[in-house]
């Protein structure tokens, strides 16, 4: 009976410890990329929270497994011991969404203060709308 009270609060405990740490780790992710991409500054920026929750509440449909599966690897920041190839493939897909559905890049350049974005989702097609406009500002 004891035997069985030990390792039912042994698994408990380690279900608690893993549960914080499964909760955020694509959001910590995407902010590290996006740190590392625009530098630390950008994360200072209102609205880039919210995009970034967005985007990680979309990408991460799916196998409710895979899914946390992924959130303790972030959470554990497996990314910066060995980036595996689904993390690399989300790290491009979150630079790509974040490039053509924000003003992210006028942002950059000083032209805006206000931090805007259309559809975070990333498995919607794109449509380029910030960067066709940014193309047309410069032709």
């Amino acid at each position: 009976m004891k035997r069985r009270w030990f390792i039912g609060g042994g698994a408990a405990l380690v279900g608690l410890a893993i549960t914080p740490i499964a909760l955020g780790g694509t959001v910590s992710f995407l902010r590290r990329t996006l740190s590392d991409h625009f530098g630390p500054n950008i994360l200072n920026i209102d609205g880039i929270d919210g995009f970034v929750k967005d985007y990680a509440t979309l990408a991460g449909q799916g196998s409710t497994v895979k899914k946390l599966g992924a959130e303790v690897y972030f959470a554990w920041r497996g990314d910066k011991v060995h980036m595996i190839g689904q993390a690399e493939d989300l790290q491009e897909r979150f630079l790509n969404t974040i490039l053509t559905r924000s003003n992210i890049i006028a942002i950059q350049q000083g032209r805006e203060t206000a931090f805007d974005y259309g559809d975070p989702d990333p498995w919607s097609p794109i449509c380029g709308i910030y960067l066709s406009a940014l193309a047309e500002e410069t032709a």
